[in-house]
């Protein structure tokens, strides 16, 4: 088993210790297929393969066996068979697009060196195994492991009822949890081993990311702040950091990451800008991901670009057409074209999906206010302040309607 271990990970140097925390594991869950002059059985390494102990594929590629279709055996590949470089590079590219998640292939926020692509394999392995164990014990809440979407332009009041139907809890007080936390740990010393900064930084940040999409919000933490300390003047970790601090109800230190992301925002390419060039990726990744092309909508709005935000934010409609955020966007863009009948219709369109919108009625109060139609944008910051009583802008601004209404009777009075 040892062997196996080491065979099956020939890039990773493995200490005694670890070695023996890995075989004392594999003993300890499988005692019941272990045979005293055999060892660990073919029914029970079968076993640790369904419980997510390790992937086939990858083993197979690591000790360079090939499946022989006629008698079903696998057999060792011949150097001459391995030397078609540009082949199996393609079949291995191939695999890992197959098994990885879209972010991790992106030119701007993905993968950037080869050996992060090792741990996050590694670290995809015994989530896998942790998930297995903790659900066979009953203590697995929730099944859905969609990662949480960004906040984009709009705001809502609350937690998001979607959300919260995603979220899964895991139980951390166990054995299994201890271990996970164990060869957690491994990864980690391997990324902070790396050859340069840039590559450790690469490596922690993948590590975070992968944690944050199983909801493993505590320990993305910890990577997301490592990266931090490796680049401080990054966007991506504070950002990122600021997600989890947020999902995990510390509000006031979610504030100070996201307020150091847009320091580093600001010193550097500019935060919205940058935020174009991701979501427009997001977008050709996964063209059907109607969240992805409404951030992407929402950011062109912040830069100025209306039509193609325009474009953007109807087609997230498109595809759902009962997207109160997009609608509320759709109306601000097209406002900003001075197409402001259109606009009316979408605002009240996204109060009709969603009553209590604030971000639409306070919009739309502002759209009357432009045309002069001081009654009805009362109205709406009414309503507003019916929702969020402290909404600061909404209670100055009911209060400037009645003051707009005079000096408009009194220029229709001069002569």
């Amino acid at each position: 088993m040892a062997a196996l271990v080491v065979a099956v990970n020939p890039r990773v140097k493995f200490s005694d210790e670890q070695i023996n925390a890995i075989l004392d594991e594999v003993f300890r869950t499988y005692g019941d297929f272990i045979q005293a002059d055999k060892g660990l059985t073919f029914e029970g390494l079968l076993r640790t393969y369904d419980d997510g102990a390790g992937d086939v594929d990858r083993d197979f590629d690591a000790l360079q066996l090939e499946l022989n279709q006629d008698d079903n055996k696998a057999v060792l590949v011949t150097s001459e068979a391995s030397s078609s470089s540009i082949t199996d590079e393609r079949a291995l590219e191939s695999q890992k697009k197959q098994r990885t998640a879209a972010w991790a292939l992106s030119p701007n926020n993905g993968i950037v060196f080869d050996d992060t692509w090792k741990i996050v394999d590694d670290l995809e392995i015994i989530i896998k195994r942790l998930k297995a164990k903790q659900a066979k014990d009953g203590k697995l809440k929730g099944d859905n492991f969609d990662a949480y979407s960004d906040a984009g332009w709009s705001r809502e009041l609350g937690p998001s009822s979607e959300l919260s139907e995603k979220r899964v809890f895991w139980e951390e007080s166990g054995h299994d949890y201890a271990s996970f936390l164990k060869e957690l740990g491994v990864l980690r010393t391997r990324a902070d081993r790396a050859r340069s900064r840039e590559e450790a930084f690469d490596g922690h940040m993948a590590i975070g990311r992968v944690l944050y999409e199983h909801q493993l919000f505590k320990e993305a933490l910890v990577s997301f702040k490592r990266a931090c300390e490796l680049q401080p003047t990054d966007v991506r970790p504070h950002f990122r950091a600021g997600n989890c601090l947020y999902v995990l109800g510390k509000y006031k230190e979610a504030k100070e990451e996201f307020l150091l992301a847009l320091e580093a925002a600001e010193a550097g390419e500019g935060m919205v800008l940058s935020a174009c060039e991701y979501y427009r990726e997001a977008a050709i990744l996964c063209p059907t991901h109607f969240r992805a092309l409404k951030l992407l909508g929402s950011a062109l709005f912040g830069v100025g670009e209306y039509r193609a935000a325009v474009k953007a934010l109807e087609e997230a409609i498109f595809m759902k057409p009962d997207y109160a955020d997009a609608h509320c966007d759709l109306a601000s863009a097209l406002h900003a074209m001075r197409e402001d009948e259109r606009a009316i219709e979408v605002f009240q369109k996204a109060i009709d999906l969603k009553p209590g919108h604030v971000d639409a009625l306070y919009n739309l109060g502002g759209l009357y206010m432009d045309l002069g139609r001081f009654q009805r944008a009362s109205e709406m910051y009414t309503r507003v302040l019916a929702v969020w009583p402290n909404h600061w802008r909404a209670r100055s601004s009911t209060k400037l309607c009645p003051c707009w209404v005079l000096v408009k009777l009194r220029m229709l009075r001069r002569p």
